[in-house]
């Protein structure tokens, strides 16, 4: 017998002839994610599970206690690292032993010892449909044994304690805690976006959408320093550190936005201000895309929150975009984006005061409800591409490992 993690996911089980491709990513991203604690072979692809071998030490297999001692000290280790890997449902740290009912109810006895509860109950997986015993049937005889030797009640809603069993081809696996992963699709499996990140509350959240279903995300900060004070690059560099840690492996570009903002400022209406910032970020951003090798962008923008995200002014920033632009946050209102920046750890650091690149040069009365021809007419003064390339050339691009 020895300590195991069984990782389970759900929505992969769905991709037919493409499961192998996803789950081989949710592998290599649990090694990445488990790198200097478990070795990469330990991650192995079962038939409808992922399995983590968490010692191969001979002398703890033959004493169930010293392996169930091992097991609560690698849940701690474990449980935090793998309840943000995307593409996990659920997990449990236990132990393997072999394929017999004796073998799992003493196995199953050792776990319950280090546990207290007054009511439990026994829910098994059976796999191995070959196995002489139904679920039920073991669910029986296993709840019998642990009844009698812990005289302990069985309650089958909201017992204390849960003991689960999988019955595999030729092992078995006994845990007494399921632990919630966060579910979607493995990181790097969708390709790649790049997210235009500020140091508020919305952004980051929008980029967290996105490595939930898959993508790679890039960042884009624009700032406005010296003009400003260099907090908010602080800021967005913290939160693509918190970032991450769900995707392993980050860059993110530093762009200078002050000087694009003083040419919009001297040569363009007061009130089309930020719809012109928004427009040009876009333009600087694809083109990091295309240098990325990057499918599209991302905002963290929510219908009606501000000026410049009505129907009209979205869409007249779009007209500027050859990439598609991605909002996962169109329909949400600001107490889930906030809820949501709490259960990821972006929260305080978004709730720091700071202030943004668009708040330099802020227009009275910016215009909610903008106009292609007006915006065009007024962005005729400005040379584009020499503002993208200028901006793009003093720009820093970092590389943040987890």
């Amino acid at each position: 017998m020895k300590p195991v993690a069984l990782i389970h996911y759900g929505e992969i089980g769905l991709k037919g002839k493409n499961i192998e491709f996803f789950k081989h990513r949710l592998r290599d991203n649990i090694r990445r994610s488990l790198s200097g604690v478990v070795k990469g072979e330990a991650v192995k692809l079962g038939h409808s599970r992922i399995t983590i071998e968490l010692s191969k030490n001979s002398s703890l297999e033959a004493d169930v206690e010293k392996v169930t001692e091992n097991v609560h000290q690698l849940e701690a280790t474990l449980s935090s690292r793998l309840s943000k890997v995307f593409g996990i449902v659920y997990f449990g740290i236990g132990v393997e032993c072999s394929l017999s009912v004796r073998s799992i109810e003493e196995v199953a006895a050792a776990l319950l010892k280090r546990v207290k509860f007054q009511t439990f109950k026994v829910e098994t997986k059976r796999g191995n449909k070959a196995f002489h015993l139904t679920s039920p049937e073991i669910n029986a005889e296993v709840g019998a044994f642990l009844q009698k030797n812990f005289s302990s009640e069985v309650k089958l809603k909201d017992p204390d304690v849960t003991v689960y069993i999988e019955i595999g081809d030729r092992e078995s696996y006994v845990y007494t805690r399921k632990l919630a992963g966060p579910g979607g699709l493995p990181v790097g499996c969708s390709g790649k976006v790049v997210a235009l990140l500020s140091a508020g509350f919305d952004s980051p959240v929008a980029s967290y959408q996105m490595m939930k279903r898959g993508a790679e995300v890039v960042f884009v900060h624009f700032h406005s320093y010296p003009f400003i004070s260099k907090d908010s690059i602080d800021q967005a560099r913290a939160l693509a550190k918190v970032l991450t840690q769900f995707q392993y492996r980050s860059r993110i570009y530093v762009v200078p936005f002050a000087a694009t903002q003083q040419e919009i400022v001297a040569k363009t209406p007061s009130p089309l201000r930020v719809i012109l910032y928004r427009r040009m970020m876009v333009r600087i951003a694809e083109a990091v895309a295309k240098k990325e090798g990057a499918e599209s962008l991302v905002t963290g923008e929510s219908l009606g929150q501000v000026a410049s995200q009505t129907l009209r002014n979205l869409r007249m920033i779009d007209e500027v975009a050859e990439f598609p632009i991605l909002r996962p946050l169109i329909s949400f209102d600001k107490n889930e984006i906030i809820r949501t920046s709490r259960a990821i750890g972006t929260f305080e650091i978004s709730a720091a005061p700071y202030a943004d690149c668009c708040s330099f040069m802020m227009p009275r009365s910016p215009s909610t409800w903008a106009n292609k021809e007006e915006l065009l007419e007024a962005e005729k003064p400005l040379d584009i591409q020499k503002l993208i390339d200028e901006a793009l050339s003093n720009s820093q691009v970092e590389v943040l490992t987890y």
